[in-house]
């Protein structure tokens, strides 16, 4: 990436400048905020906001991004699933019928799910955390030409982090008291008597407790709402955690000074190749007042100890570039993800999956941790969704179901590496015949939603068509048909070298 001149000002992004918002922050706060700042500004390219002018570099390689996008792609590549409890199967929340499993799914696809996980996955790679309040619009603040809906919706808006502010619990963990949503914008007001307007930097502050919520918006009085919820309606999901602390870490932290040297070196390789592409003439013994500049042109009557020469590259940059390899392999290592995946040739093509989990194990293992932190997270957001729903009247708890199992639910973030589908099919159908695993274990390994529900349908279509499942009417019910034997892509019992044996001899031992 080169070109890049222009520095990021105020309107690139909220709260990039602390005007007006810098007497409300303590020291700590402030620190927080540059640190967003810094990180946001090497995710996006501008690598020398905080270097002087003269230091700045020539080139940017900007490989924070490429971390990011990894981090964010092998994460929720394929967004997530979401399974309910059992004693919900069936039961009606909503007025027209539909069960808790189908109320999630519809908010979720309302907040169109695979765009918002991969802003929420990017956010919280690159600052640390991420923030979703949960909010209720009536029919009054949404625009809904269509009449899809007649009661209002519940939408989930992903904040930046750099404008929430919690404050915890200085006793308990985790456990919030207070979240202030600050910035400011342009507002237009008004300047005389003869209705002349012009923009002004105002700031905007809402202030969330149990209790109520109070908004500031300029110099106007403040609102005072009560939070009829009892809970803050909004969910802190951590990027990795830190023990002790209430923040997440980012992704980019331990990246940021190494992809700095990188260009600062990279930029002064680039520095000494353009000397040698166009080279600075040096004049001995003679005065360049006369000498006509230029290609193809040719100088006289200097005198005998005069010199003329260009300056040549004389050193070797092969210490240079092994720097800045070396520079480029720490990246990797301390970021976790493995050269190869950021583009480098990888013969995968006979690659087992167990080689292929080896070589990406930095990445998977990192991203392990990364999942249980989101997977968390994405739960307690659903059992708000559901308290905030039901409090709106959008939702009805059954009577006769326990609170607890109303709002338990269970988020699965489904592995992004390549898998064989028949390979793992294969293994499953073993697992069950030894009595190892159940077919609920089993769609949930294969990624199925709405699981108890699922197996009913299995189970009765079962029963309506059973040739389709192999299954011989004529046995009679108490007696179990043969299982359908898997393959993939080789004779059934038999070790891939078993089978080329055959192949050849037309046999197995290789007699006649």
């Amino acid at each position: 990436m080169i070109g890049f001149e222009r520095r990021r000002d105020f309107n690139d992004f909220m709260n990039t400048s602390l005007i007006g918002i810098q007497g409300e922050l303590d020291n700590r706060q402030v620190e927080r905020l540059r640190r967003i700042k810094q990180a946001w500004n090497f995710y996006e390219g501008y690598h020398w906001e905080d270097m002087p002018e003269q230091d700045t570099p020539e080139l940017t390689v900007n490989y924070c991004r490429a971390f990011v996008d990894k981090f964010v792609s092998f994460e929720l590549g394929k967004a997530f699933s979401i399974s309910t409890h059992k004693n919900m199967e069936g039961k009606k929340i909503t007025s027209d019928g539909r069960t808790i499993f189908e109320y999630l799914e519809d908010v979720w696809e309302d907040n169109s799910q695979y765009l918002f996980v991969t802003e929420m996955g990017q956010m919280k790679s690159i600052t640390g955390e991420a923030w979703i309040q949960v909010r209720y619009f009536d029919t009054t603040e949404i625009d809904d030409p269509f009449n899809e809906y007649p009661e209002g919706r519940i939408k989930l808006l992903l904040m930046p982090t750099s404008v929430v502010f919690p404050e915890y619990d200085p006793h308990q963990k985790g456990v919030l008291t207070k979240v202030t949503i600050m910035y400011t914008y342009e507002k237009m007001v008004k300047t005389g008597l003869l209705g002349r307007t012009r923009k002004e930097q105002t700031l905007f502050k809402q202030i969330w407790t149990k209790d109520e919520c109070v908004t500031y918006d300029g110099k106007s009085e403040p609102i005072v709402v009560p939070n009829r919820y009892g809970t803050i309606p909004f969910i802190q999901i951590k990027n990795l955690p830190i023990a002790g602390r209430n923040e997440g870490r980012g992704d980019l932290e331990d990246i940021i000074p190494l992809n700095t040297e990188y260009n600062m070196k990279e930029s002064n390789v680039s520095e000494i190749i353009d000397y040698h592409a166009a080279p600075v003439t040096i004049v001995y013994g003679a005065k360049i007042g006369n000498l006509e500049k230029g290609a193809n042109k040719m100088w006289g009557g200097l005198s005998k100890d005069a010199k003329v020469e260009n300056l040549e590259l004389k050193s070797d940059l092969g210490a240079s570039t092994t720097y800045i390899n070396t520079l480029k392999l720490s990246m990797c290592e301390v970021g976790g993800i493995p050269e190869t995946v950021l583009g480098g040739a990888q013969a995968i093509s006979n690659t087992s999956g167990v080689a292929l989990q080896y070589i990406n194990m930095p990445l998977i293992e990192k991203t392990r941790i990364k999942v249980s932190c989101t997977e968390d997270g994405l739960e307690r957001l659903n059992k708000l969704i559901l308290l905030i729903s039901m409090f709106e009247g959008l939702i009805t708890k059954p009577a006769d179901v326990a609170t607890r199992d109303f709002f338990w639910n269970e988020v699965n973030i489904p592995d992004t590496l390549p898998k064989d589908t028949l390979l793992e099919l294969q293994q499953i159908q073993q697992e069950m015949k030894m009595g190892l695993e159940s077919r609920k274990n089993a769609m949930t390994r294969l990624g199925k939603e709405n699981i108890e529900t699922l197996i009913e349908e299995i189970d009765e279509d079962m029963k309506k068509h059973p040739h389709i499942y192999g299954i011989n009417p004529m046995m009679g019910a108490n007696q179990n048909p043969p299982d359908p034997q898997l393959n993939s892509g080789m004779t059934n019992g038999q070790t891939p070298i078993e089978q080329v044996r055959t192949e050849i001899t037309g046999s197995n031992g290789g007699g006649e």
